[in-house]
């Protein structure tokens, strides 16, 4: 995956534009600094809407410096927000087309109406930008700001620099979801809940602690025995259904997380006792059988980084939010996404 910031500069706005665009710069600073102060005061719930806001600036612009207020609220708490802002709109909200006469045109809402307004293109922005024309590539939020007497745009360009013919499947190991996938370029996912598997370790480790207390020392081994041969069976069952779901693409590569990153921060008492070695050890000996090769990657920030655009996202229970970009998704799955997108190296058996 290559992730390329894109800043143009606007060929000659007229003064129409230069004056609204300055006019929302300060609209937009206003208005965090309004919801700011209504969250530091109490006056303004955390779930505001545009609704709340009272301002020339269109709702796509209104929801953005919410996003924008709302993230940096949570980091640093109140500020004073003294200079003019960037106004910005999120990835759907903004258009980049072309000209009869191969102008590069940037499409965006401020007050008034939608600007549309050609950028200068030079070599270095070239590539990215013909990716995002060719439907090859997405593009963050668009941001827009004043440098001296010139105005520019600002963007994130992602696109997979996947071998052809290659289909990587990002596999994320959890708890709740014992099995997360996602097939990059085919929009094909495949979750696989957790329940099973929590049954069976409670189950076992309450039978486990009666025997213990009762001095049943041998029912407790046999107990033991009998646990590792139901998750045995369930780790076979779950790493068949991998490979079936990685079988169907051209040439797949399966990608997990090393194994001393996985869930180390969960909560769950019983994931250190998990079976992951085992998992991935039937993983990836079936996907040999099957000529599919199987990698590992770093695991740092797979589940905190949006898949769309890379930044910092939050996570409540199973769902993910990006506020950068405004993408949303299962929390699993994007991390399942961004495993996908990660550089590997071969996993054995």
């Amino acid at each position: 995956m290559v992730s390329v910031t894109v800043t143009a500069k606007f060929h000659q706005p007229t003064r129409s534009r230069r004056r609204e665009w300055q006019d929302a710069m300060l609209v937009y600073r206003d208005t965090k600094q309004q919801l700011v102060n209504g969250w530091d005061s109490g006056e303004l719930g955390m779930s505001v809407t545009t609704a709340s806001i009272d301002n020339g600036l269109y709702s796509a612009v209104q929801n953005q410096a919410i996003r924008e207020a709302k993230a940096e609220y949570k980091r640093d708490g109140w500020m004073d927000y003294t200079a003019a802002q960037p106004f910005a709109t999120n990835n759907q909200n903004w258009t980049l087309e072309t000209t009869d006469n191969g102008s590069v045109v940037v499409g965006f809402p401020c007050i008034s109406q939608w600007w549309h307004t050609p950028i200068c293109v030079h070599d270095e922005i070239q590539e990215p930008l013909e990716r995002i024309l060719d439907g090859e590539a997405k593009k963050s939020r668009l941001q827009i700001y004043r440098r001296g007497d010139n105005w520019f745009c600002s963007f994130t360009v992602e696109y997979d620099t996947i071998p052809d013919g290659e289909t990587p499947i990002g596999v994320d190991i959890g708890e709740r979801h014992i099995l997360a996938v996602h097939a990059l370029g085919m929009d094909e996912s495949m979750l696989v809940s957790g329940k099973e598997a929590r049954y069976v370790r409670r189950k076992y480790r309450s039978l486990r602690d009666s025997l213990s207390e009762a001095g049943a020392l041998r029912a407790r081994n046999h107990v033991g025995n009998k646990e590792h041969r139901r998750i045995r069976d369930l780790n076979h069952t779950l790493s068949r259904r991998l490979i079936d779901f990685a079988g169907q693409f051209e040439n797949p590569v399966i990608r997990i997380e090393a194994l001393e990153g996985i869930r180390d921060c969960t909560g769950w008492s019983g994931v250190h006792s998990w079976h992951f070695h085992q998992l991935q050890t039937f993983i990836t000996y079936k996907a040999e059988q099957a000529g599919i090769r199987v990698e590992t990657v770093e695991p740092a920030y797979t589940s905190q980084n949006c898949s769309s655009c890379g930044e910092r996202g939050s996570r409540n229970h199973d769902h993910f939010s990006c506020s950068s970009c405004g993408y949303e998704r299962h929390a699993d799955l994007n991390a399942a996404a961004n495993i996908g997108k990660r550089e590997g190296e071969p996993c054995t058996a």
